[in-house]
């Protein structure tokens, strides 16, 4: 079998979904995406990061993450390097659109999800099968973490995970450290925490973990990273020096606060957002931890202090603002370096009964939400059972397709296209399996899981009424 030919059908399926998949509803949605797309309007038509006037153009809106400063005016407060590096996508987008407008919005809207989203993680997949690494890895890149969800929102945490992964393979991937691709990597790391604070953690992991390298050339290798981290950390300062009067505003927003089981539970266990549940498939990458190849060896040791760290800094360190979140949002920036091992190969060590198993949940997990409204509230402790069930099953709310912008009704008929490349998807995941039954015997024990966990029971049915009931709501066309 040809695993290379495999993974592709495998990306082409992900590249079709996310084109035809367009989970933007015309209500509230999601405040984070446009909170983001007003900076990068407001970046390209009035030279600022001033965002008020787009609440004024699309009252329904809600704004995440800003702050409003005494003389009226609101500004983001988080990182501006999303805005920047969209902003030359937007302006040729305006220049065939034309000037923002309530009409034109989610086309906007969607180019940009595309291209600072979803295309660095189409691109990540490519150059993985250029490396000949297999289908059932490549999947679980594309569908079975919660880097499939955010892929089709707009957001910088995909491109922030990608720059992360492949500024620690650009140092550390060779048994010889070259400056010159330090000072890339501190490039990537650089735009990278432009981007989102917490990628400051694998920033300093990084560049310390070059102290350990050789004598010859550290002292060179050391420099030309941080002299690639330099400018965006200048460039970041500077933003926050004249927007809100003080480099270090860009704390203003945290709490230090001490970490607790619960918080951990729900960070990475819990149903609503936990990374485990979502995706259990990772449960391999703790075991790679014990058993892989290259334990003991500086490459592993950074990544596993990389993960940790960041961890252990999520726990500590929590936003004032908390906005819609999707499942483990939070570490989103690790999950390349968990299945670094499995794109090593190693995945294939374990029994397929249990890689069938935990590949069906984790696929199903991530993309269900994404069938329908996935905005679940954080107060519901079983999205899956009392959210997104009854919206799929009962309401019949699906995603906004390609469908419906040529006027077809968003119903069952629309969606099924999704469906269909869904289950296309495995196919091919089956298909290049090490041993076909014995995966396919844990594939259809895991849907079977997942369908009790769904159906058969109602969990916190009256506690998710008034959200379901918000949901539908939102999800009705405008007009």
């Amino acid at each position: 079998m040809d695993r290379r030919n495999s993974g592709a059908y495998i990306l082409l399926l992900y590249l079709v979904l996310s084109i035809y998949l367009l989970p933007l509803f015309p209500s509230e949605g999601s405040a984070e995406d446009f909170t983001r797309w007003a900076s990068v309007v407001s970046l390209v038509e009035r030279n600022s990061f001033e965002i008020s006037w787009a609440k004024e153009m699309i009252p329904t809106k809600k704004f995440a993450d800003v702050s409003k400063l005494e003389d009226g005016t609101v500004y983001p407060n988080k990182p501006p390097g999303i805005a920047f590096l969209s902003a030359p996508f937007y302006a040729i987008v305006k220049v065939i659109l034309g000037k923002p407008t309530p009409e034109n919005v989610r086309t906007s809207w969607f180019i940009l999800r595309f291209i600072i989203s979803t295309l660095p993680l189409i691109l990540l997949a490519v150059w993985l099968i250029g490396m000949e690494v297999d289908t059932f890895s490549v999947a679980i890149l594309l569908f079975a973490t919660p880097l499939f969800s955010y892929s089709l929102l707009y957001s910088s945490h995909i491109l922030v995970a990608v720059f992360i992964y492949l500024a620690f393979r650009l140092i550390y991937d060779t048994r010889r450290v070259f400056p010159e691709r330090c000072f890339w990597a501190g490039l990537l790391m650089g735009y990278a925490f432009l981007c989102e604070f917490a990628a400051f953690v694998p920033l300093v992991v990084f560049g310390l973990g070059l102290i350990t390298t050789e004598s010859r050339e550290r002292s060179t290798r050391l420099f030309f990273y941080f002299a690639g981290v330099a400018p965006l950390f200048l460039v970041m300062t500077i933003y926050y020096y004249f927007v809100f009067g003080s480099p270090v505003a860009m704390f203003s927003q945290y709490a230090i606060t001490f970490p607790s089981l619960g918080n951990l539970y729900e960070l990475l266990i819990s149903p609503s957002l936990g990374l485990f549940f979502f995706s259990p498939i990772l449960l391999f990458a703790v075991f790679s931890v014990f058993d892989s190849n290259e334990r003991g060896f500086r490459r592993q040791r950074l990544k596993l202090v990389t993960i940790f760290l960041t961890v252990l800094t999520i726990l500590l360190i929590t936003p004032k603002h908390n906005g819609i979140l999707v499942a483990a949002g939070s570490l989103i920036l690790v999950i390349p370096l968990m299945l670094d091992t499995f794109f090593d190969g190693e995945i294939e060590d374990y029994p397929s009964l249990f890689r069938g198993f935990l590949f069906s949940v984790s696929f199903l997990f991530c993309t269900i939400p994404m069938l329908t409204y996935f905005f679940a509230p954080d107060t519901l402790q079983f999205p899956h059972n009392s959210f997104w069930q009854p919206l799929l099953s009962d309401a019949n709310i699906y995603t906004p397709t390609l469908a419906n912008t040529f006027g077809l009704e968003n119903n069952f008929w629309t969606i099924l296209p999704a469906m269909f490349c869904l289950l296309l998807a495995v196919y091919f995941v089956w298909r290049d399996a090490k041993f076909p039954f014995r995966f396919a015997v844990g594939l259809f024990a895991g849907f079977l899981l997942v369908g009790n966990y769904m159906f058969l029971a109602e969990l916190e049915k009256d506690a998710s009424k008034p959200f379901l009931e918000s949901a539908i709501k939102q999800t009705q066309p405008s007009g």
